[in-house]
């Protein structure tokens, strides 16, 4: 008797939300996509930061992230960037005490390269710097030199 007591309880499927199984599976990334989510600003999806977190994690987690990408209609995966001019105060002075801390947006900390992200099926808007900071890629890293890439 208890034998069928036990396949009955085999036999039900539960339903977890997605974000219940990231956070078993992965609590480091929705932590990090959560600080990603809450430096980049309101234009960044929940979905799109735990995406771009895996991807910075390992690009190997890109048939995973893709799986997981909810395309916008209309919109064309890849990265788009916003404009400076349209931005209110708060957010520019926002914005301008980021770059001042860490010279660099927080997708451009990420360094996931531009290519990748649009071949993951995402849509992300990237900040537009201020018109008096020197310009330098938002997205594509350039990588610092690292102990074994030095001759």
């Amino acid at each position: 008797m208890s034998g069928r007591g036990k396949e009955a309880n085999r036999s039900r499927k539960r339903t977890v939300s997605l974000t219940t199984v990231r956070w078993l599976l992965a609590p480091r990334w929705q932590w990090r996509a959560r600080r990603l989510r809450a430096a980049h600003g309101s234009t960044l999806s929940y979905q799109a930061a735990w995406c771009l977190i895996a991807l910075a994690d390992d690009a190997a987690n890109l048939p995973y992230v893709r799986r997981h990408t909810h395309p916008a209609p209309g919109l064309p995966p890849g990265v788009m960037v916003d404009v400076w001019a349209h931005l209110n105060t708060e957010e520019q002075q926002r914005r301008r005490a980021w770059l001042t801390r860490h010279n660099r947006t927080p997708l451009h900390l990420l360094g996931i390269p531009e290519e990748l992200i649009e071949l993951a099926g995402l849509h992300v808007t990237e900040w537009a710097l201020p018109p008096d900071v020197p310009s330098t890629s938002l997205v594509v890293q350039q990588r610092r030199p690292g102990p074994t890439d030095q001759r």
